[in-house]
């Protein structure tokens, strides 16, 4: 029959139907045919099947087969290859996905999303082909973080921009108490390519805020430094000059007179913590947005400024955020990318800043301080991952501040001066402290500094048959510091010079913190001691060369004296987690007990220990002299730049540098 030849002619090509729709239900990579423009699914193979562990969904719009996926541009990326005709592909997309009996899980795929096409060339559907790479990617992220940890050893092995870029840009943001800062920096994909772009945000006098975002023409090692340049001029100029106009201005003239700072952009935000007012400019920079808590977006209106020393005064503007509001300033890397105009790129970012400060997209990686990233971190983080997914030329920068509704609330408590209540007042600080979210370093110099105060009041305020109550108070201070008191209502005891194993806990709690006073309201008579300590708190600003950033430090160890190793004439003891008031004597006695009441020389490696008080140093002193009076030598072994490291160089017990179970 004529028609035969054409009715065979799809079998003749591909082979008979019952083959392709076998090998098409073995292929080992994920693929599905989507139809239409809503997307409902057409086919799915077995190996999409059964890594998703989802049946009976051929019909379904996409968005009601995975509603899981909103907000992590899934949707979208289809749409937009349905309305471009043009394919797309991913790599290392980040995505959380329910996949059945296994729940709600992270996972990393590869995929390629091409229209399907009618007969007459016109887009009717989607095909979409995907590999699953989370264990690819899990192996990358540990060797990134080797690397890491190696790049820190031997800062020879790293580029040069990338060590003027560690080196010119701000590691910390400020904690204050109404406004939470939070920034996410991510180098260029090529270090030639790096250099330019900028971020700050620097404390004012009388509690506000400058957050700045800026780019400076150029790249590499020149653009690091004309970089380094500006930032340093702008803040000081922000800490010495009061008018802002001011500022501006001769900040503009400085650019003016320098050729590699002609024409560089910048977004000026001041923040008044106090009010929530916002003063601000636009120096040929795109405007900052605007995010409610509902979600909602809005940017604020540009300045009319044009870039720096280029004959266009600096010209100010005024809005003011509600609380909770969050103003968002970024790098024009997140809104000029391929294939979109910067209006398309600007709501793109809108959209995806809103839904992550609504909590709505992707979870967070665990970067951070935190394991539940608030507002700012969020949109930091995920606007600068969702929107460089599908790659990027220039450095990308994210800079967030959410205006609080209220501070922080302040800490106090009052406890009876007895042992038990230091682990009360510890926890309670502890978790005090998370909710600022500092650094590992600060939260660590606070909570030693705190205990060894605890720790002095219980154990000397008060004589031991007439307890009496020791106070607890913490607040954060306007200009970003902390303020804790430590009150007693005992009797002030110099410490006594002959007692050489004593009276160590004051000194380390000055030396790390930023300041410490000693004051007695009612004379050095019964009437009490209060010592105060300030420390100014810093947050972590994520400087990453990929998707995964700084990894948030383990939980805190329990304390622990393995005395399992010990071997031969030497005893052995591997210490861990905190040792202080409430652990030191339990220290003594299972050091005392393996080295046979310090007949036998001993060991301890400390590297393990994450906190060393005052009590463990007396502790050790004992150990120490115990086996000195049987001719016997304790030998310390300390993680060079670690908490025990520290306290013993304070107080001047011998110790000596190693490894980890050395």
């Amino acid at each position: 029959m004529p028609g035969t030849a054409h009715d065979n002619e799809p079998g003749r090509l591909t082979g008979d139907a019952a083959v392709v729709r076998d090998a098409f239900e073995q292929l080992p990579v994920m693929l599905m045919a989507l139809d239409g423009p809503d997307h409902r699914l057409a086919a799915v193979n077995a190996a999409y099947r059964a890594f998703t562990g989802r049946s009976g969904v051929i019909g379904v719009a996409y968005r009601d087969a995975f509603p899981e996926l909103a907000g992590q541009q899934v949707y979208e990326l289809f749409d937009r290859v349905y309305a471009s005709g043009e394919a797309e592909t991913g790599t290392e997309w980040r995505a959380r996905v329910d996949l059945g009996p296994r729940g709600v899980r992270e996972i990393f795929t590869d995929f390629t999303v091409s229209p399907r096409r009618a007969a007459d060339g016109s887009v009717n559907g989607l095909l979409i082909m995907a590999t699953d790479v989370t264990g690819r990617v899990t192996e990358q992220r540990a060797a990134r973080r080797r690397a890491a940890d190696a790049e820190r050893r031997n800062p020879a092995s790293r580029g040069i921009v990338a060590e003027l870029q560690e080196a010119l840009l701000p590691t910390a943001l400020p904690v204050l108490p109404r406004a939470r800062i939070a920034a996410r920096y991510l180098v260029a994909g090529q270090e030639q390519a790096a250099g330019g772009d900028w971020f700050d945000a620097i404390p004012l006098a009388g509690g506000g805020v400058a957050l700045v975002v800026g780019d400076v023409v150029g790249h590499g090692v020149a653009a690091s430094a004309a970089m380094g340049q500006l930032r340093a001029v702008l803040a000081e100029l922000l800490a010495a000059e009061q008018d802002l106009g001011q500022v501006l201005r001769r900040t503009d003239a400085f650019a003016a007179r320098m050729p590699s700072l002609r024409a560089a952009t910048f977004a000026l935000v001041v923040l008044d913590p106090a009010s929530g007012t916002l003063r601000y400019t636009t120096c040929g920079h795109p405007p900052p947005l605007v995010i409610g808590v509902d979600g909602t977006a809005r940017y604020l209106a540009g300045t009319g400024t044009g870039p720096l020393g280029t004959g266009s005064p600096p010209v100010l503007a005024s809005d003011t955020l509600a609380p909770g509001e969050l103003v968002l300033l970024y790098s024009d890397g997140l809104i000029e990318r391929p294939n979109r105009t910067i209006a398309e790129g600007m709501a793109e970012l809108a959209a995806v800043a809103a839904d992550a400060a609504a909590n709505r997209s992707l979870a967070p990686l665990v970067i951070e301080q935190s394991e539940d990233p608030a507002t700012a971190e969020r949109v930091c983080q995920l606007s600068v991952e969702l929107l460089t997914r599908t790659g990027h030329a220039d450095d990308i920068t994210a800079l967030a501040a959410q205006w609080l509704a209220a501070p922080v609330p302040a800490l106090h408590l009052s406890l009876p001066s007895e042992r038990a209540s230091l682990t009360t007042a510890r926890d309670a600080f502890a978790d005090w402290l998370s909710r600022l979210d500092a650094t590992a370093d600060d939260a660590d110099a606070l909570h030693l500094a705190m205990v060894e105060l605890f720790t002095n009041a219980i154990e000397h305020a008060y004589p031991r048959e007439a307890p009496g109550t020791i106070e607890l108070d913490a607040t954060l201070e306007a200009d970003g510091s902390v303020a804790c008191r430590v009150t007693d209502h005992g009797a002030w005891r110099p410490p006594d010079p002959a007692d050489g194993d004593h009276g160590h806990g004051l000194m380390v709690a000055g030396h790390v913190v930023d300041k410490l006073l000693v004051s007695h309201p009612g004379g050095t008579a019964p009437g009490g001691t209060t010592v105060t300590l300030w420390h100014r708190l810093r947050r972590p600003a994520v400087l990453a060369s990929g998707p995964g950033g700084h990894v948030a430090d383990p939980a805190e160890p329990p304390f622990t004296v393995d005395t399992s190793v010990a071997a031969g004439a030497t005893a052995r003891a591997q210490v861990g987690g905190t040792v202080d008031i409430t652990t030191a004597d339990m220290l003594a006695r299972r050091l005392l007990s393996v080295s046979r009441g310090g007949t036998v020389p001993l060991v301890a490696d400390l590297t393990g220990v994450t906190q060393l008080a005052s009590a463990g140093v007396r502790a050790l002193y004992q150990v120490s002299e115990q086996l000195a009076a049987h001719g016997q030598a304790l030998t310390l072994v300390t993680a060079a730049g670690s908490a025990a490291h520290l306290v013993l160089d304070l107080v001047r017990l011998d110790h000596v540098t190693g490894e980890a179970g050395a």
